[in-house]
């Protein structure tokens, strides 16, 4: 098919022009295709809704009113926590300040402890410097060893009393007190400047804690003398009465001096307001006012029940502590707390009650003649016991119910008052530990004396892993025993040993020495964990 088309602008105007159609020249192919899918499968489902409903509320008009605060009561609560609040911050702030600088000290190399004074009162003539030194024959043939030490309470005097251990009855040897006054140019450590001899063997000795020259001391026999240093010639102020019913009879192995309210009051005077503890191996506990030596103030018995047994016992006392505070505790109602180790290996808690009845009483039967019924002080005697005797106990100056024991077994237990198991349990030598004492600046450190001839330090800020001596210093070369050993309270770097190889005097090092802020928050979050090592531990993280 065609048609034409007319083109208007084409000159000649009607001039054509035919094309063809092809519309149809060309068809696309088609096909059909079939496809099947899976029937559709429906469901019917119903659930279930909460219950609904509708609540309308009505409102007052009112507008509500601020309650007005009483300024007073609140002014008067904020004066009373205050302080308190403080407090506790400022114990949190540094305990924080003294972990971050012990803590580096855990990897660095501990500064040793320096010999200042090697202290001897019975010198050999032979080695000795000291040309005039003659001892005694019954001094040098006897062997005496220091039995114990205690410094001034100026913290210059160190004094030494001088025994034996290995008597096994009564005994005939004499024994001495020595004191040497470290602040003296002319000291001469060969020479002591005081040298008591005594009629038997002095197995402790005890400064006053007020009066620098008055000191105490404990034989073998059970005899208690009281000296003053200050008085020229005879120096003893006192000694108890050998023909008395109620005193030792037993070596002493222990003197506290421990302060009274009712002795200030009733003589006036800081010196005689304390009171003189005795613990003998016979199992008594004496109270003597000690200027009147003639009679004791009072007395108690360590009696306690065997096992399986209702029927108490008589355990001989070794050593004595009391509760921090104890020392200088006012006091008021006549009671303080202890702790006793025994021969045995058992650790008693006791508490002291002296009220003015129970000392009248036992004033009454003394003079009369009367045979008088020692009550037992003790109050929990079910703490773990060591393998064998105890040698030493010093409860923390910082923490009251925190107490070290040390003992043959060669262990330091650390012991909780209120716990029976004790919380720590370290063995720095395999042989006997014959005395352990806190440092009274450092709340985390702690010495004890080993029959090695070694002391060692342990510091629970720098344990790394297992709880181990971080310095131990050599007192005896030749490995002979230490018998005691003492911080010096007043010049805290001091230290003194002393045993079978006389007596050492150290400079202890800062990092044992110093006082740390927040240290003694540590040790009162350490004593109050459930789990002491685990809290231990922790310090480190």
């Amino acid at each position: 098919m065609s048609e034409d088309i007319d083109f208007s602008d084409v000159v000649p105007v009607d001039s054509t022009v035919t094309f063809r159609s092809t519309w149809q020249s060309s068809l696309p192919s088609r096909s059909n295709v079939g496809i099947m899918t899976a029937p559709e499968k429906k469901g019917f489902a119903s659930v279930q809704t909460t219950e609904r409903d509708d609540m309308s509320v009505q409102t007052g008009m009112d507008q509500a009113s601020k309650p007005k605060a009483k300024t007073t009561g609140l002014q008067t609560f904020l004066e009373r926590v205050t302080g308190a609040v403080l407090t506790e911050m400022k114990k949190v702030e540094e305990e924080h300040e003294v972990l971050e600088p012990l803590n580096r000290l855990v990897d660095e190399q501990q500064e040793p402890a320096i010999c200042s004074f090697e202290l001897n009162a019975f010198p050999d003539p032979a080695t000795s410097s000291y040309s005039n030194a003659a001892p005694t024959a019954s001094t040098s043939s006897n062997q005496l060893v220091v039995t114990s030490l205690s410094w001034s309470a100026t913290g210059q005097t160190i004094a030494a009393s001088y025994g034996r251990y290995d008597i096994p009855g009564w005994c005939e040897d004499r024994g001495a007190l020595a004191t040497w006054n470290l602040a003296r140019e002319s000291l001469n450590q060969n020479k002591p400047d005081m040298n008591i001899d005594v009629d038997n063997c002095l197995m402790c000795c005890t400064f006053h804690p007020e009066h620098p020259a008055l000191i105490a001391g404990g034989t073998f026999n059970g005899d208690v003398y009281i000296w003053d240093l200050s008085v020229e010639g005879d120096s003893q102020r006192g000694k108890t009465d050998a023909l008395s019913d109620v005193r030792h009879r037993e070596p002493i192995k222990s003197m506290v001096w421990q302060y009274s309210m009712n002795e200030f009051n009733k003589y006036g005077n800081k010196s005689q307001a304390y009171r003189l503890i005795t613990l003998g191996a016979d199992g008594l506990v004496m109270v003597w006012t000690w200027h009147k030596l003639q009679q004791a103030l009072y007395g108690f018995k360590l009696l306690w029940p065997q096992p399986g047994s209702s029927q108490k016992v008589l355990h001989g006392g070794s050593c004595l502590s009391f509760q921090a505070g104890g020392q200088q505790q006012v006091l008021l109602e006549g009671s303080s707390t202890f702790m006793v180790g025994t021969e045995g290996g058992k650790i008693f808690k006791c508490y002291m009650e002296l009220n003015d009845g129970a000392l009248k009483d036992f004033a009454k039967a003394a003079s009369s003649g009367e045979r008088q019924e020692l009550r037992s002080p003790i109050k929990d005697g079910d703490y773990k016991p060591h393998a064998g005797a105890v040698f030493g106990v010093h409860c923390s100056p910082f923490q009251k119910d925190l107490f070290l024991t040390a003992g043959y077994d060669g262990s330091v237990h650390l012991y909780h008052s209120l716990k029976q198991q004790h919380l720590m349990d370290v063995a720095p030598s395999e042989g006997p530990l014959h005395a352990v004492q806190w440092s009274p600046v450092r709340p985390l450190v702690f010495a004890a004396a080993a029959g090695d001839g070694q002391v060692y330090f342990y510091d629970l800020l720098r344990v790394k892993g297992l709880v181990a001596p971080v310095l131990a210093v050599d007192a005896s070369p030749e490995g002979l025993p230490v018998y005691a050993c003492a911080f010096n309270t007043k010049k805290p770097d001091m230290f003194a040993t002393g045993g079978a190889d006389g007596i050492q005097v150290w400079k202890l090092p800062e990092s044992l020495s110093g006082v740390r802020k927040g240290e003694e928050a540590v040790l009162r979050r350490l004593a109050a964990a459930d789990d002491f090592e685990e809290a231990l531990r922790k310090l480190k993280h």
